[in-house]
């Protein structure tokens, strides 16, 4: 049966009209009986393939809150915890900073490394302060030790020495000898007390003329620096003498004098190259003149102008030297030994 219409009997033939055609409840076939009761239903076909699913459907609304639950019983209260600072250290500069608990969660000992911070880039230099007071000027420094003696300078022009002026000043006065020339080109005037009247003789008699000075004299110099050894005599490599006899020179080394008396005179500019003695003595035949002889002491390389003076009296021919006596090797510069004959 493939359909299912109002005609109960309708039956596939080809017993009208000669076609394939249905035969309507018409009567077109006559032949065909009533029709017979229904068969009974077949068994069921496979099931078919599952259908797609259809769309979810809409959320269906939100229920109602319910009752808020019972508060519970409140907890026996804990005991206080503490925090005490422990160690403290300083980290090298760029490692991190690190807190540790050396105690316990309810008692802690926090220990912390704080490391140091980089140094930062120099900044720019900052602009000057004004200038502050002047403060008070300082107590002056002791003197500095004396330097060493500077290099040997080039020679100097040859000093010249010139007897000047001689007097005669009142008797019982000081001899004196000054300069009124220049330390290179000495002019030396003379005072030379006159004797002293001796006492007067018996009424009657005339006591004697007292000597009258002569006008001898010389000198000898040596402007050049030398290195006198002790116990040496001073060299004099130029003499100037103005005498009839009594004074001669004595080579390099002085005058030789003849009876009478002389006033004598010598001048040095001595040094030493270190601490030691700087010294001199005027001498007849070797042997110094009383108050004619001269030394000092030097703590270190110095220099000292020396001068020597007397009045001598020669009872024979004797050598006038002037002599190292400082016991150690000195310089001398600038030497002059004058002598004058007084009677």
């Amino acid at each position: 049966m493939k359909d299912k219409d109002l005609c109960s009997t309708k039956i596939y033939t080809n017993c009208c009209n000669g076609s394939c055609s249905c035969c309507s409840c018409c009567g077109c076939g006559s032949n065909v009986g009533p029709a017979g009761p229904m068969g009974p239903q077949g068994p069921a076909g496979p099931q078919g393939p599952i259908g797609p699913q259809g769309p979810t459907g809409a959320t269906g609304a939100t229920g109602a809150t319910g009752a808020t639950g019972a508060t519970g019983a409140t907890g026996a209260s804990g005991s206080a915890a503490t925090v005490t600072v422990g160690t403290v250290t300083t980290g090298n500069p760029g490692t991190q900073a690190v807190v540790t608990n050396a105690g316990t969660t309810s008692n802690a000992i926090l220990d912390f490394v704080i490391p140091q911070g980089i140094t930062g880039a120099t900044g720019p230099t900052g602009p000057t302060g004004p200038t502050g007071a002047t403060g008070a000027t300082g107590p002056t420094g002791p003197t500095g030790p004396t330097g060493p003696t500077g290099p040997t300078g080039t020679d100097g022009t040859a000093a010249t020495v010139t007897v000047g002026n001689v007097t005669t000043g009142a008797p019982g006065t000081q001899a004196t000898v000054t300069n009124s020339g220049t330390t290179t080109g000495a002019i030396l005037d003379f005072a030379i007390p006159q004797g002293i009247t001796g006492p007067t003789g018996a009424e009657g008699a005339t006591g004697p003329t007292g000597a009258t000075a002569t006008n001898e004299n010389g000198v000898a110099y040596n402007v050049a620096q030398q290195t006198v050894n002790n116990d040496a005599n001073v060299q004099f490599d130029t003499n100037d003498i103005d005498s009839t006899g009594s004074i001669t020179a004595n080579g390099n080394e002085g005058f030789n004098l003849e009876p009478g008396r002389y006033l004598v005179s010598f001048g040095t500019d001595a040094s030493v190259n270190s601490a030691n003695n700087i010294g001199a003595s005027l001498e007849l035949d070797g042997t110094p003149v009383t108050y004619a002889v001269s030394s000092l002491n030097k703590t270190d390389a110095d220099n000292e102008r020396l001068v020597l003076t007397a009045i001598v009296d020669v009872t024979g021919t004797q050598a006038l030297t002037v002599k190292n006596t400082a016991g150690n090797d000195e310089n001398m510069t600038n030497s002059v030994l004058n002598v004058v004959k007084l009677s």
